[in-house]
């Protein structure tokens, strides 16, 4: 490797940036870099100061430096396994390598457990002499995101003689780590050493509680630009919420009153994460006419805005890209949009706050105008023990200072209750209810699908009483789970709140409280299900189009069901009650007791029911066929 290389380093306030910097036989100590990791009694280690050792450490191995030589605690060099044949000829890499997935994801294994976190430089020999990675990027981080549960940062590196490098970016763990054979390592200088269970919660109890954007940074008040201090006025003020009172604060008081100042007069690293100018852009939105087709709408490149001056261009747009939508006379809510503004600025500022901020791919929005479909996609999986079927309950925060951070200027809501509020939204307007799920990468995917309001839902969910339970995500998604199934119970609403059944219970008892027009909401039917009241079905199905429209979005089937419909819906009853009435299938279809009771006698003869009792009428009720084709 030539000694002489074109290299430069500038501080911005990420990383080290490579520009034009001349090294011609230097040696380490004479260039005057520090090359050491923060020491494990710095808690504040992040993310910024890590990829600025991991950019002092190339160009000094640009140089010609011996690898071994920089090898420190939590940095580490490696060359891929199998390189190497008889008398240490240099084979060629494969781009899949299970060999190299398990080696790699044993040293992330190691570095996770490490306080500090750390990186790995993939295609460096011992000697100092860059051989080159040529495993795929992507499928390696999966491969060791199937090994070990943690899915580092990663990315291509290019030397100036074009060798191709992979730099692993791994943040300390929560809990320990067992590499692929079950055993616990961390890094001990510049080696993996043994570490017994206690020693390591010892030292996670002693460092408990440190989050590193609450880290006092280098950076003061001065250093925030007139430019992202409107950006961030301009998304307080859209939030009409808790943060207006700090728009008329001088900038000083402003920055202590949301705690992101010290009384040094130092920021935080939050506060610098937000704040002050990105080296890349973070957020990128692009729109589409439809699924695949021509783009309509894309981002310029904001590498140099701060996050705030990013979050609050990418918003602009997708505020002029969600039209309103004029509801039908009669209804209260004049106009919405066609997915609640609400929804979607929750989806994507908890992007932001709760995403993986070591991976330095962008948060992606994406917007299709025919579809009115939102999705956010944000780098890094689920974590803290949420996951797809937890995301509406569990409640946890990846990064507690910048969330506070956001909640302190107003711009979401305490922890949690920002899914809450997209539920809400979207079910109270007759969309479908929000899919929060984790995909491969990690990465986890937030899916918003609008449109134009259903006039027949809105004719209920905007007329329930107390005006206050409309705001409740319990009874919203109990008045959702009844006009999509036509009854609800402890069990199928424990499913959409992800709770219980015995606190979804407690859901229903508030929401047999509320009322339509002086009526109660919902009545009792067999075991512990509620079906529609009278009210309800009147409201819902009074306009014939609205109704059509309706049951085209799979809503509103129940109400005077064709076979399939009505079978579907006898076999959804059975499995939360075990047993359905002539009188349960006549309050929820509309149809009369006489005619529900023929409903039921006919799945009866087919095979698919039988009776429950010897009661005739009213009184008669039916349960699945021990024996019957239930297809």
């Amino acid at each position: 490797m030539s000694k002489r290389a074109q290299w430069s380093l500038k501080r911005s306030d990420a990383r080290w940036i490579v520009l034009d910097f001349q090294l011609d036989g230097a040696s380490i100590e004479s260039l005057g870099v520090d090359v050491t990791l923060q020491s494990d009694e710095e808690v504040v280690e992040d993310r910024r100061r890590l990829v600025e050792a991991v950019e002092r450490t190339l160009a000094i191995l640009s140089a010609g430096a011996a690898a071994d030589s920089l090898e420190i605690e939590g940095l580490n060099f490696k060359e891929e396994a199998g390189r190497r044949g008889r008398g240490g000829v240099l084979l060629p890499g494969q781009e899949r390598s299970e060999a190299v997935a398990t080696q790699l994801a044993n040293e992330v294994a190691c570095l996770a457990n490490t306080p500090s976190g750390g990186a790995l430089i993939v295609g460096v020999a011992d000697d100092g002499t860059a051989v080159g990675a040529t495993s795929d990027r992507d499928w390696l981080r999966q491969r060791i995101h199937e090994r070990v549960d943690i899915a580092p940062a990663m990315e291509e590196r290019w030397l100036p003689d074009r060798t191709r490098l992979l730099v692993l970016l791994v943040a300390a763990a929560r809990e320990p780590v067992e590499n692929v054979s079950g055993n616990l390592r961390w890094r001990v200088g510049a080696r993996c050493a043994p570490v017994d269970r206690s020693e390591w919660w010892q030292e996670r109890l002693r460092r408990q509680g440190a989050d590193p954007l609450a880290s006092r940074s280098d950076r003061r008040a001065g250093d925030v630009s007139s430019d992202a201090f409107a950006a961030l006025r301009r998304l307080i003020r859209a939030t009409e919420g808790a943060g207006g009172d700090l728009l008329d604060l001088p900038q000083r008081e402003f920055l202590t009153r949301v705690g992101v100042l010290l009384p040094d007069g130092h920021l935080t690293a939050a506060g610098v994460h937000l704040l002050l100018p990105a080296p890349r852009t973070v957020i990128e939105l692009v729109a589409l006419d439809v699924p695949g087709g021509d783009v309509t709408v894309t981002m310029p490149d904001l590498s140099g805005l701060s996050l705030v001056e990013q979050l609050a261009d990418v918003e602009a747009r997708l505020e002029s890209l969600d039209r309103s939508v004029t509801l039908a006379r009669g209804l209260r809510l004049g106009t919405v949009r066609q997915i609640p503004w609400l929804a979607v600025r929750e989806a994507v500022l908890n992007a932001v706050v709760h995403r993986d901020w070591l991976p330095r791919e962008p948060i992606h929005v994406s917007w299709v105008e025919e579809d009115a479909s939102l999705d956010v996609v944000s780098p890094g999986g689920f974590a803290g023990g949420v996951t797809d079927a937890t995301v509406l309950s569990a409640r946890y925060s990846r990064n507690p200072a910048l969330a506070d951070f956001a909640r302190a200027l107003g711009l979401v809501e305490r922890q949690g209750v920002g899914v809450d509020r997209m539920y809400r939204e979207m079910v109270a307007l007759g969309h479908r209810a929000p899919v929060i799920r984790q995909e491969p990468g990690p990465q986890v995917r937030t899916r918003l699908v609008g449109g134009r309001p259903l006039d027949a839902i809105l004719a209920v969910t905007g007329a329930v009483e107390p005006a206050s339970r409309r705001r409740d995500v319990r009874v919203s998604l109990a008045v959702h789970a009844l006009l999509r199934d036509g009854f609800v119970g402890p069990n199928s609403l424990g499913e959409l709140l992800q709770v219980p059944a015995t606190e979804a219970a407690e859901a229903l008892d508030v929401a047999l409280e509320s009322s339509i027009d002086g009526e109660t909401l919902m009545v009792s039917g067999s075991g512990a299900t509620l079906l529609p009241a009278t009210v309800v079905s009147r409201r819902a199905t009074s306009d014939p189009t609205a109704l059509a429209l309706a049951q085209r979005r799979g809503l509103l089937r129940w109400y005077r069901p064709g076979p399939e419909d009505a079978q579907r819906l006898v076999l959804a009853f059975l499995a939360e009650a075990a047993r359905i009435s002539s009188s349960d299938l006549a309050q929820i279809t509309g149809l009369t007791q006489q005619g529900a009771l023929q409903m039921l006698t006919r799945m009866a003869n087919d095979g698919l029911l039988e009776r429950g009792s010897a009661a005739r009428g009213r009184h008669a009720h039916f349960v699945l066929s021990s024996s019957g084709d239930r297809s």
